[in-house]
């Protein structure tokens, strides 16, 4: 995954000069990247329910190199 854009928003936060600015646009990109954790999460929750179909939670794990307790969190989200 190319986190190419990610740091660059990053490095931008650290050009803003004002530092009330700065203080208030990274909480702003901080509950962004909260919001998008949930969503991701979500997808990922439904692309191994997906992979669970027809199969143990050991050969999902297996799949995604991960345990079958690993692959039992991420399809109840956390």
């Amino acid at each position: 995954m190319d986190t190419t854009e990610l740091t660059h928003l990053i490095d931008r936060l650290r050009d803003i000069p004002d530092p009330v600015e700065r203080t208030k646009t990274a909480a702003a990109l901080i509950d962004a990247l909260k919001d998008a954790q949930t969503r991701a999460k979500a997808v990922r929750a439904d692309a191994t329910a997906e992979l669970r179909e027809g199969r143990t939670l050991r050969q999902v794990g297996e799949l995604l190199g991960v345990t079958p307790a690993r692959v039992d969190q991420i399809l109840r989200g956390t």
